[in-house]
């Protein structure tokens, strides 16, 4: 009597096949977690652009008073530093100078990319409403980048990141680059927004894209 003998193992084909379809499988988990963490970042960058908004809000009607020639100028909020070279810095200083009504200011380290969240930050804590409602804004998005001598008194720079790690940019001047940070020339404060502008580069880390986020 035939005994039938039958095969347990593999064949090659059958192993490409199994390994192919765990590649796609674990493909397909990536993206999903992928996905998700971007979702997570996403809705941690809106409720930081609402805590923002809200600050700004806070800013305005407790109307901080302005020094210098800003005094008059009809500004409601921070100043827009974002047109300033980096080897401008005389004048960026100048301008915080006057519209603080400050014998001295230094700013130190000046990033012309990142100097308008800076200074939007700096501004905020002037108000102390303002401050209370930047202090629910998640710690790993501050980053402290340096230092703001006034007047001999030493104040945090502080920089405002997205969960990804890029500088926000904030934009109250309506000639100011279409909301990309490309700093060229002192800035003119000629014709402000009714509410700034503050926006995420995204997921992608570039500003201008369609994935970029912002409080409007």
């Amino acid at each position: 009597m035939k005994t039938r003998k039958f095969k347990t193992g593999l064949t090659l084909l059958e192993m490409l096949l199994v390994l192919a379809i765990i590649t796609l499988l674990a493909a397909m988990v990536v993206g999903i977690a992928a996905r998700i963490d971007n979702q997570g970042k996403e809705h941690l960058t809106k409720g930081t652009l609402a805590l923002l908004n809200g600050a700004l809000g806070q800013f305005r009607d407790y109307g901080y008073t302005y020094k210098g020639s800003f005094a008059n100028a009809g500004l409601h909020f921070p100043l827009d530093c974002n047109g300033f070279r980096l080897d401008d810095a005389a004048a960026f200083q100048h301008t915080l100078i006057d519209a603080l009504g400050a014998s001295s200011v230094t700013v130190n380290p000046i990033d012309p990319n990142s100097s308008g969240i800076q200074i939007l930050y700096f501004f905020l804590t002037r108000v102390l409403e303002s401050r209370k409602t930047l202090d629910q804004i998640e710690e790993s998005l501050i980053a402290n980048d340096g230092i703001i001598d006034m007047d001999g008194r030493p104040y945090p720079l502080m920089r405002i990141i997205d969960p990804w790690g890029t500088a926000l940019h904030y934009s109250y001047y309506r000639n100011d680059n279409n909301n990309e940070p490309q700093p060229s020339t002192e800035p003119e404060v000629t014709d402000p927004r009714a509410f700034p502008v503050i926006t995420s580069a995204g997921p992608d880390g570039l500003f201008g894209t369609d994935d970029d986020i912002t409080n409007r």
